[in-house]
């Protein structure tokens, strides 16, 4: 069972992509049309797209749901709380029964309870924030939609939330869009990068690590420069893992040597990668500690390197600088 959406003919939004049930992240720079597909999927957008839930038509070319009718709750960036009514009772209002069961527990780990018979305006933003996601939980339905539901909330918190969103779902479908990259990469079970409009399929974060589909998209997820690795082929640099090869996607991965050392009286750090019988130096913007270790996984060393094809990869060096 999936939720499938083609976006042809839309004024913005290109692309199409397909999700499954899990903590679904959405991430992309502003303006770049995150909010647009959230509300795109919650029936407050044009109605050009084409929507699929479970097989069944939620709008096309013929056929529109209004938003009343989707299995969804809605949770925008600036809270639409009820200024006049306490927070307990605009939950009450919309109680389902199927909510009550995790609706206290929930209450407890957004650390809400005790605020539960206040105002709005006796609450802060991140709070405030936080009785609206009870608040749509309230409603029990299947597929919670948050805009950027979490941004004035703390971090620890803000973090504890997204693990039991993830590990311990109230919902089956929970979609979050965010500027956090890290949030996005640690939490999400699948991973959706919007650039200018352009939405790229969904895919697991270590596989969209592991295989940018563009320059833009690379940069994105952290990626900040590049070097030849010969004629053919391009490395590009993260400040978190690191692979060797011209293919890794499909297992062309090299063993490598990694070695960081900062550089006296610097703020630049020197590196060397040494593989497949060959060695490169280059100094990068200094390290916050010395490191060694065999580069041959994507898990947790220093840098990732990923080829692209050589006339997109220079390209992207051209507007990358230390």
């Amino acid at each position: 069972m999936s939720l499938a959406l083609k976006t042809a003919g839309h004024s913005f939004l290109r692309g199409e992509a397909e999700w499954i049930s899990g903590l679904n992240a959405i991430i992309g720079p502003s303006g770049a049309g995150k909010t647009t597909l959230l509300r795109l999927l919650a029936g407050l957008g044009e109605k050009t797209a084409d929507i699929r839930f479970k097989n069944a038509a939620w709008q096309g070319r013929d056929h529109y749901l209004p938003p009343y009718l989707r299995p969804i709750a809605f949770v925008p960036q600036y809270p639409s709380l009820i200024p006049f009514r306490r927070i307990r009772q605009q939950i009450e209002w919309v109680l389902s029964p199927s909510s009550r069961s995790y609706l206290e527990e929930w209450a407890e780990e957004l650390e809400i309870l005790p605020l539960l018979d206040r105002y709005p305006r006796m609450l802060s933003g991140g709070e405030q924030q936080r009785a609206a996601i009870l608040r749509a939980l309230a409603t029990g339905q299947p597929m919670l939609l948050l805009d950027e539901a979490l941004s004035q909330v703390e971090d620890r918190l803000r973090q504890h939330c997204l693990q039991c969103l993830k590990h311990n779902p109230p919902v089956p479908w929970v979609f979050y869009s965010t500027h956090r990259l890290e949030e996005a990469l640690e939490f999400s079970d699948t991973l959706t990068v919007i650039t200018e409009g352009q939405i790229h399929s969904p895919q697991t974060p270590q596989d969209l690590l592991m295989a940018p589909p563009n320059a833009h998209v690379a940069w994105m997820l952290g990626y900040r420069g590049s070097f030849p690795l010969d004629s053919q082929r391009f490395v590009l640099i993260h400040p978190a893992r690191v692979v060797l090869g011209a293919h890794p996607e499909q297992g062309l991965v090299y063993p490598a040597r990694i070695d960081v050392r900062s550089k006296p009286r610097s703020l630049l750090s020197q590196w060397t990668v040494s593989g497949h019988n060959t060695t490169w130096h280059w100094d990068l913007p200094q390290y916050v500690k010395e490191w060694q270790g065999n580069a041959i996984t994507i898990i947790d060393p220093v840098i990732v390197s990923y080829a692209l094809n050589r006339e997109e990869a220079q390209s992207y060096a051209q507007h990358v600088s230390w």
